[in-house]
């Protein structure tokens, strides 16, 4: 009765072993779904589509979206129009800062302030025309992280004035560091 014993103890392994297999290809199968869902939504993001059916898909492949994409489901402004729509937000940006000084200054503060002059080339220095060309730049280079550390430095009159362009550019850098996250996590198990 012994050899029985062990064939049937054989036969029960290869059957969890089997067991087994199957539910590694099935968890396998599931990630690389996961992860092409993942590569739409970054497509979706690019393109500033809304992109709740595709949290849906995730959530059905038993993946949680992060607070940030959830919250962001309708679509995020993206790079293209962030970088456009920096210029004029800035112009009034320095509108504003110049308005806060213009007590100060002879006619060159007096033209600047009715002329809206301001640099476009990033450069050196401190002042509101300054920090504003080089976020410009770090804006159009599509480093929002690197824009929005710059504009923190301008006076609240100048910040007030780019607050709508600063919450898309937090909305869209939140989603895509949500997205780079997931993605990550869909690659290390």
């Amino acid at each position: 009765g012994d050899s029985l014993a062990a064939q049937r103890s054989e036969v029960e392994q290869m059957v969890a072993e089997a067991q087994a297999m199957d539910a590694a290809a099935t968890e396998a199968a599931r990630v690389a779904a996961a992860q092409t869902t993942v590569a739409r939504l970054r497509s979706a993001l690019d393109a500033g589509a809304a992109f709740g059916p595709i949290l849906a898909d995730l959530a059905e492949l038993g993946v949680t979206a992060p607070d940030a994409l959830t919250a962001a489901s309708d679509g995020v402004q993206t790079h293209a129009a962030l970088a456009d729509g920096f210029a004029p937000a800035a112009r009034d940006a320095l509108a504003a800062a110049r308005e806060d000084t213009k007590g100060t200054g002879g006619l060159l503060a007096y033209m600047e302030r009715h002329l809206g002059a301001r640099s476009v080339a990033p450069r050196e220095g401190d002042s509101p025309d300054a920090v504003l060309s080089r976020a410009q730049a770090a804006a159009a280079a599509g480093d929002l992280d690197v824009a929005l550390t710059k504009i923190e430095v301008l006076p609240d009159s100048a910040r007030d004035a780019l607050s709508d362009w600063a919450d898309a550019a937090r909305t869209r850098a939140a989603a895509l560091a949500a997205a780079d996250a997931l993605a990550t996590s869909l690659t290390a198990n």
